[in-house]
């Protein structure tokens, strides 16, 4: 998958009319685009997990989730110990979504429901290795209201356990327009990632938030070069 550095920057609304147009107007399925940006994600982890051969994969029901859905298949393909936490229960994940987790537990890889008091992440920290890497799908662009709850507390804890994190697009609870939180969350309520693989191009509030996205790197997904160009800003 072709990655280079942020050249294009999107807003969240032109990044909802390209995945719209892609599907409308050139035909691609959205599980295509997915399975792209999700073989991205991958080759990215790759370059951290290095020998230590393990990653979790913090996947929410929507499209990010599948992206991540569609990760954790391909580094289990290529030798990584891959455990899937699900932020919602498997009926909340549709379309897309659905087809990668079922994909996923089709090939029996090991997938559980993150609980309240998240003891499945604290399960998977106390055999983990500090190098070990955690992959944020929990949300995307789309995002729109503070992130609180369960998942607020997922965030938190995966912040704090002072594991490498590889964000998938966004980090989970960034404003993909201003770089500030959505819906005014307290900052312990973004993930503070050391990578995010950004889809298409750049996020138009990136620039203000180094500190959540670390080393931006932008991925191809196979969207058609005209409309990338088109719609970005």
């Amino acid at each position: 998958m072709h990655m280079v550095e942020a050249a294009l920057i999107f807003t969240r609304a032109a990044l909802r009319e390209l995945d719209r147009r892609a599907v409308e107007e050139y035909h691609i399925p959205i599980v295509v685009l997915m399975e792209n940006a999700g073989r991205a994600v991958a080759e990215a982890a790759l370059r951290h997990v290095k020998g230590q051969r393990r990653a979790l994969i913090l996947a929410g029901p929507g499209n990010n989730g599948g992206d991540g859905l569609v990760a954790a298949r391909h580094l289990h393909n290529a030798g990584v110990a891959v455990s899937v936490l699900l932020l919602a229960a498997r009926e909340h994940y549709k379309d897309a979504a659905a087809v990668q987790l079922a994909i996923v537990e089709a090939m029996r890889m090991p997938v559980e429901t993150v609980t309240a008091g998240h003891a499945e992440l604290r399960d998977w920290m106390v055999d983990a290795l500090p190098e070990d890497l955690i992959v944020d799908a929990l949300f995307g662009t789309g995002l729109s209201r503070r992130v609180e709850g369960l998942a607020a507390e997922v965030i938190g804890a995966v912040n704090g356990s002072g594991h490498p994190i590889l964000a998938v697009d966004i980090p989970s609870g960034l404003d993909c327009d201003t770089g500030g939180l959505v819906g005014g969350g307290g900052a312990e309520a973004v993930i503070r990632a050391v990578e995010t693989v950004s889809f298409c191009g750049g996020k138009k509030g990136f620039g203000k938030a180094r500190q959540f996205t670390g080393k931006v790197t932008v991925a191809d997904i196979g969207a058609p070069r005209e409309l990338v160009r088109e719609l970005a800003g």
